[in-house]
């Protein structure tokens, strides 16, 4: 006999549908790509915020000033400042659009692909959408400011402000930071309300098996009240048809024989004593 299979745990079913849901809710490049065609604002908007935050990040790796009317690289004049200055520059121009401008796409696709009435996902999915936003709007303007200041295009921007500088350098951890846990999080609501849900099918399945289960009781107790009525008529009625019948017989008799003339509860009267002459008397007869 085959072994009955293992009974998955709330967790296990709730990672089995989590994968599904990933599945048909699957957010990547393709989706992005898809989203543009029919909308390509979204390309424009992002594409330009992300050129002038790559320009932020890659400031921040080869550290450009201006001495003079020179304009100056990297933090020193040896060859390792060089290589440190455009390998942090290229690390920090791929970190800055993805924690800004993908993750604006990312989060407005979080809060419309979220589960159906769950507030939290809503609540973290709008808020890390205000909080991107204005990660990527800031660090655009920055970007511009800092590009400014070292064109020496305007002398307001003679100098690069101390605000920008700051936010270039502090930004990236705090963003990685707030990504990290505002995912963690929404992914636990997720969990949590898809556990809840998962125990109410599981209770209304056990309900609707119960229910079931009642009725095939009431249906079995059905059979065996029939099959003992039809069983205990029948033992009845082998032993007291016979008395039934004799009865019912000697019933239809006493109606019977009242037509017939019959009349058995009189005794019958005696038969008439023959009287003998005198003559058969001195012969010796006697009455028969």
């Amino acid at each position: 006999m085959n072994p009955l299979p293992k009974k998955q745990s709330i967790s296990e079913r709730v990672a089995e549908r989590k994968a599904e849901a990933r599945k048909a809710k699957n957010l990547n490049f393709s989706s992005f790509l898809i989203d543009v065609k029919h909308n390509p604002m979204i390309l424009i908007g992002l594409g330009g915020s992300a050129f002038f935050t790559c320009l932020a990040g890659l400031f921040l790796g080869v550290a450009p000033r201006r001495v003079g009317g020179d304009i100056l690289f990297f933090g020193g004049d040896g060859i390792i400042d060089a290589i440190i200055g455009i390998t942090f520059g290229v690390i920090y121009a791929a970190a800055f659009p993805v924690l800004g401008e993908w993750g604006v796409y990312y989060w407005h696709k979080k809060a419309s692909l979220r589960d159906e009435g769950n507030k939290w996902q809503a609540g973290i999915s709008y808020v890390m959408l205000a909080l991107t936003a204005v990660f990527m709007t800031v660090t655009a303007i920055f970007a511009s400011t800092i590009l400014a200041s070292l064109l020496g295009a305007f002398k307001v921007y003679a100098e690069i402000p101390e605000a920008a500088q700051k936010w270039t350098v502090t930004i990236i951890p705090v963003g990685l930071a707030l990504h990290a846990f505002s995912n963690i999080w929404y992914d636990h609501k997720s969990k949590a309300a898809e556990e809840r849900r998962e125990l109410e099918r599981e209770l209304q399945t056990t309900e609707i098996e119960a229910e079931g289960r009642i009725r095939e009781a009431q249906v079995r107790a059905k059979e065996k009240a029939a099959i003992s009525f039809a069983e205990e008529y029948e033992r009845i009625s082998d032993t007291e048809a016979a008395t039934v019948g004799r009865q019912k017989a000697k019933n239809a008799w006493q109606r019977d024989r009242v037509e017939f003339g019959g009349n058995f509860n009189q005794p019958e009267p005696p038969e008439p004593v023959e009287e003998l002459s005198d003559a058969d008397r001195s012969n010796g007869h006697h009455p028969s």
